[in-house]
Formats: structure tokens, C-alpha cells, sequence
């Protein structure tokens, strides 16, 4: 799984790396949403749209979808069902049980891949990746 959170990584800071070319932004471009681009449009290989604090990004099939908040240092976030749906739509990932990728998870937390986000002391049941 932890081949699958590094391919997610590249996929996220791709599409990124093409939308900042793009719209010739800058700099934090989630600081300016809706100022210097559209929310929903596409770059040369990805199709996006924004969301709230977040993005759906599509690539051949596969589905990719991110949040930033609450900001902080660690900008890639993610709710368990949208990792693992990024697992499920991306056929160079081998494909998980629930109760795998949940082991999974636990695993990548252990070795501060990721962690869990807090807001005042509350559990949000989204995790944050540390690179």
C-alpha cells in the first residue's frame, strides 16, 4: 500500500504541476481557487474540478480526490473511501479488501507516512500525508 500512496502523491502533484503551468500561477493556487482559473476545466492530460476545501481529478479512468483543509503544512489530505477509490479506478494498483486496505492504512500511519487530522482535539476521519 505504500507504492499505492506514492503513486497517488505523483498523481496529485502532476495534476498540479500542469494546472499552475496552465494558469501561470504563482504561487499556492488553492489560496487563490476561482481567482486565476476555473474551478471545473481540464489541463493537457487531467480533467478537475474543485470542491469546498478539495478536488476531483480524472485521468484515463482514474479517479484521484484530495483535500487541503484545515491548511497547514501537510497539503494532501484524504478520506479513507477516496484513497481507496483511487486504488479501485487505477489498474496499475493491485486491488484491495476492505479489511486490507484498513490494515493498510494502520500500517502507513505506524511509519508516519500518514496520519490522522484533529481540529481541537476531534478526530475528522481524514488523514493527512507527510512527505
Amino acid at each position: 500500500m505504500e507504492e499505492a500512496l506514492k503513486i497517488y502523491i505523483q498523481f496529485v502533484e502532476k495534476f498540479e504541476q500542469e494546472l499552475t503551468s496552465k494558469y501561470k500561477i504563482p504561487d499556492n493556487f488553492w489560496n487563490k481557487s476561482n481567482a486565476n482559473f476555473p474551478k471545473k476545466g481540464s489541463t493537457d492530460s487531467f480533467k478537475y474540478s474543485f470542491h469546498g476545501a478539495g478536488c476531483r481529478v480524472e485521468k484515463k479512468g482514474i479517479v484521484c480526490e484530495y483535500d487541503i483543509a484545515p491548511l497547514n503544512e501537510n497539503h494532501i489530505k484524504f478520506s479513507p473511501w477516496k484513497f481507496f477509490n483511487f486504488i479501485e479506478t487505477n489498474p496499475d494498483l493491485k486491488k484491495l479488501s476492505r479489511e486490507d486496505f484498513e490494515l493498510g492504512l494502520s500500517i502507513l500511519e505506524k511509519k508516519r507516512k500518514i496520519s490522522k487530522v484533529f481540529i481541537e482535539g476531534i478526530e475528522t476521519g481524514v488523514y493527512q500525508i507527510h512527505q
